[in-house]
């Protein structure tokens, strides 16, 4: 008897098995959250939101020197807050913009260093209710699993802004 392994399931492969948001519906996130975010730490990572379904969503960012550390990989801080932005977008989906997307924990674990070139971070959100929401982050390089994270977000009441930069 020979042992088979079966072929792992790849970038892209999660995202199946969520269901499709309506075109307008799907667009019109995309459209917000890149309008919304071009001015924050995701616009200016260049974090772009390139697929949604309910409870899903595929970013994908350039490592460039700005992403790196001196030996040329993805900082862990890059990384981390791709796949914190990735899971924001998925939960988007469920909640719309009228909530408060909160991140009270967040583990990664590194599985490969990530080199220059194209990132992708998919995330699906496998719990979610009213107060609180739990996803998993998956970040491919290369066609490798490098990164996986697990989050918890706190889901609150969104709260109209107080002055600051404009």
């Amino acid at each position: 008897m020979t042992d088979t392994v079966p072929p792992p399931l790849g970038s892209g492969a999660h995202g199946r098995a969520f269901p499709p948001l309506p075109t307008g519906t799907r667009d019109a996130i995309m459209a917000d959250f890149h309008a919304h975010n071009r001015r924050y730490f995701s616009g200016t990572m260049g974090f772009t939101v390139v697929d949604l379904r309910q409870g899903y969503a595929r970013l994908t960012a350039q490592n460039t020197t700005a992403h790196q550390q001196p030996v040329g990989v993805m900082h862990g801080g890059a990384s981390f807050g791709l796949a914190d932005t990735a899971v924001a977008a998925a939960l988007f989906t469920l909640y719309g913009f009228e909530r408060l997307l909160l991140t009270i924990e967040m583990k990664i674990n590194y599985l490969e260093p990530i080199p220059p070139g194209e990132v992708i971070a998919e995330a699906y959100v496998l719990r979610s209710s009213r107060r609180s929401a739990y996803a998993e982050v998956d970040i491919w390089a290369q066609g490798k699993l490098a990164a996986r994270a697990t989050t918890t977000y706190m889901i609150k009441p969104l709260i109209p802004p107080t002055g600051g930069e404009s």
